[in-house]
């Protein structure tokens, strides 16, 4: 991006004090850097790009292709428009000039004869130096603006969505390796820009690129965000026409308060994490009333803790995690007690008030957050929430990719299977019967046994054989399975790895 102030084609047609009409002029919002005046054949070779380019000649070329040639020569060279003045060696504009400006895109004017070229330039250096001068009055109002907005509560945000408007851009602050850490875009912009964003970042990702990327739907803008001289997060920019220099000068100051807002915020996020932390294990507890002290640090504005809370259990990525406790943290009010939560043994375990916990479950299905997983307990008072902290945990370990929420209430009501899990149960039932693999009177013994609570009679009868049998045969199972089936805890195995052979 050239750090230069630049006027539009269109805005220069607009001016008819100038005497200059468009002839062929299929980019009018072409920015324009300065003017140069060339009679060679190859001016493009002296030249930067973006120049107005005056001539009476281009060098006469020969024919149709001599003009193409020309034409092209210039848009190689970065020039978009072309003015042609009448009067020197035409009466007017060469028709295979405009047919070469059609073919090539290059925007072509028409220029009086009693225009003279310095006059024109002296008028194209008076409108950029207005466009600084205006530059330079909107950077001054957008950082005060900015500067207020750093003081604000959840200042990154505030100066963001700030920065966005004043620039009329879409801007996204992100962490190093791309993360969105926050965004927003100006409401004069009427596209979501989503490719542009997502396509600038891949290339700006890539080793040894550019700050900024231009692409058919527009333009991209990247600054560091430095802490302490360390490159912390990234500020993407995005427009739909060339932003201009002012812009960019917008974006390196925003980029201090950033950092600034940024560093503040982690602190505070850091200290915000450890009274919860803290007033979580007080909770546990039953220190209700240390644990209302320090949640009253946390969430000033808050109701004190009361009522009924439900114990959430969440596994996942780290990240993801603290995302989700900001999501949560943020769509807390003040007419519902606070919830809290702490980081323990790679889980995020939460106190979520009854009220709020539809909320709370609900940004499970957010795309962001569809790698977590939930374990959900009973809801106790306050008082005793503690009491559901293992249920919720238990819950957990029945969630996978078909079931990401679980509930420890409807897991309880459905057995002693369910509560075990399918898993642990196959597992079971295949080592508890392992030693009789293969002996069908066995395994018909044990599943009469069980049926009938040890009735030798009954399993006689059941298995078509004399009683006498069915006690030398019992002897055999239980020497095999290494268990004294009159004990309640070995009935209990038995039934469990019977079921697990169907599960």
């Amino acid at each position: 991006m050239h750090n230069v102030h630049m006027v539009t084609v269109q805005a220069l047609l607009e001016r008819p004090h100038l005497r200059i009409q468009s002839l062929w002029c299929p980019n009018p919002l072409a920015k324009l850097r300065w003017v140069a005046t060339s009679e060679q054949i190859n001016p493009a070779t002296f030249l930067e790009g973006n120049e107005l380019v005056l001539t009476t000649s281009a060098g006469n070329p020969e024919g149709e292709a001599g003009w193409i040639a020309y034409a092209r020569r210039l848009v190689a060279g970065g020039i978009t428009t072309l003015g042609f003045g009448l009067g020197a060696s035409h009466d007017k504009v060469p028709p295979l000039l405009v047919q070469a400006a059609r073919k090539t895109g290059l925007n072509l004017i028409e220029v009086a004869a009693n225009q003279s070229f310095v006059a024109l330039s002296q008028e194209v250096a008076r409108m950029i130096e207005a466009e600084a001068a205006s530059g330079q009055y909107k950077l001054t109002a957008l950082q005060q603006r900015l500067i207020h907005a750093s003081a604000q509560p959840r200042s990154a945000e505030m100066i963001t969505g700030e920065l966005a408007r004043g620039i009329g851009a879409r801007v996204i602050i992100r962490d190093k390796v791309g993360r969105i850490i926050t965004q927003a875009a100006a409401p004069t912009i009427t596209t979501d820009f989503e490719n542009l964003v997502a396509e600038s970042w891949e290339l700006f990702s890539a080793p040894n690129s550019p700050l900024s990327f231009e692409t058919e739907e527009g333009y991209c803008l990247f600054a560091a965000i430095n802490a302490l001289g360390q490159e912390t997060a990234w500020l993407q920019a995005c427009w739909s026409a060339f932003p201009q220099p002012w812009h960019q000068q917008a974006l390196s100051q925003a980029g201090l308060l950033i950092a600034s807002a940024l560093a503040n915020s982690r602190f505070v996020a850091s200290y915000h994490a450890r009274l919860l932390q803290r007033a979580f294990e007080l909770l546990l507890s039953e220190e209700l009333g240390s644990a209302q002290i320090l949640t009253e640090m946390a969430f000033p504005h808050a109701r004190i803790l009361s009522g009924r809370y439900v114990p959430v259990v969440v596994a996942g990525e780290e990240s993801e995690l603290r995302a989700l406790t900001a999501t949560i943290e943020r769509a807390a009010t003040k007419t519902m007690p606070p919830p809290l939560w702490r980081f323990h043994s790679s889980q995020l375990e939460m106190a979520i008030p009854v009220t709020a916990l539809p909320l709370t479950l609900s940004h499970f299905s957010r795309k962001e957050f569809l790698d977590l997983r939930a374990g959900v307990g009973q809801d106790y008072p306050i008082t005793r929430f503690g009491a559901g902290l293992a249920g919720a945990r238990q819950a957990l370990r029945h969630t996978g990719n078909s079931l990401r929420v679980a509930r420890w209430e409807q897991i309880s009501r459905s057995g002693l299977l369910q509560v075990m899990g399918r898993e642990t149960v196959t597992a079971f039932s295949q080592r508890f019967l392992r030693p009789i693999q293969g002996e069908t009177d066995l395994l018909e013994l044990l599943e009469q046994y069980v049926v009938t609570k040890g009735n030798r009679q009954q399993m006689a009868k059941a298995l078509g054989i004399h009683r006498n049998t069915v006690v030398k045969r019992l002897e055999k199972l239980q020497s095999k399975l290494g268990i004294n089936l009159a004990e309640a805890g070995a009935q209990a195995s038995a039934w469990v790895a019977l079921q697990g052979r169907e599960i």
